[in-house]
């Protein structure tokens, strides 16, 4: 009888410990876990197809630029991009990091022919690009400057849901805002001529 009451003693207390260890994994985990980082609905791949300065005004006493992008959205939301752009700059235009807010219109197409429209705002800047010390100065020596006198840099805003169509009405009520972050990069010259645009590439997640 003792024999077995040590037994019982003895599966009691590794019970109890096991339960004492499974919990504090469950504290140790939730204590160190990460935050969870925004789930990304889509990611859109643009390249420039047009890019405009814009003289001072009333309303834009430091300039900006107009211009246009297309290309592919993947993800929940997959199809054909349009996007149309107004830049307002926020900074001097001659010195980097130029500052700007902007003001953009973003159309989705998919292959239903289902159709959704964002209004894109935030604000973004034109960074210094980085030189390549292999080269040497600006262009340098062929292959030339990949950055050089390039123009381009980060954005962060909102995606809100402004119109829709088919699938995309009960989706996305008008209305729904959501988060994004984006680059875009016009190359340098040389090697491309004056002019030359360059691509986009933006995350839109939930908030």
């Amino acid at each position: 009888m003792k024999y077995m009451k040590t037994i019982k003693l003895a599966v009691l207390r590794c019970g109890i410990g096991a339960a004492l260890i499974g919990l504090g994994a469950v504290v140790s985990t939730q204590a160190g876990s990460l935050p969870q980082k925004p789930h990304v609905i889509f990611v859109q791949r643009d390249r420039v197809v047009t890019f405009d300065l814009t003289a001072p005004t009333v309303d834009q006493p430091l300039g900006g630029g107009i211009g246009a992008q297309v290309g592919t959205a993947t993800g929940v939301i997959n199809g054909t991009t349009a996007l149309n752009f107004k830049y307002t700059f926020t900074s001097n235009p001659f010195v980097r990091p130029l500052t700007f807010t902007f003001d953009n219109r973003v159309g989705i197409t998919d292959t239903d022919g289902d159709q959704i429209i964002f209004k894109n705002v935030g604000t973004g800047q034109f960074i210094t690009p980085l030189l390549d010390p292999t080269l040497g100065g600006n262009p340098g020596t062929t292959p030339f400057q990949v950055f050089g006198n390039g123009s381009g840099g980060p954005l962060t805003g909102t995606y809100e849901v402004v119109a829709t169509s088919g699938k995309y009405v009960l989706r996305y009520p008008i209305g729904q805002i959501l988060s994004s972050r984006a680059v875009f990069f016009n190359p340098a010259t040389p090697p491309t001529p004056a002019g030359t645009t360059g691509t986009s590439y933006v995350e839109v997640f939930d908030r």
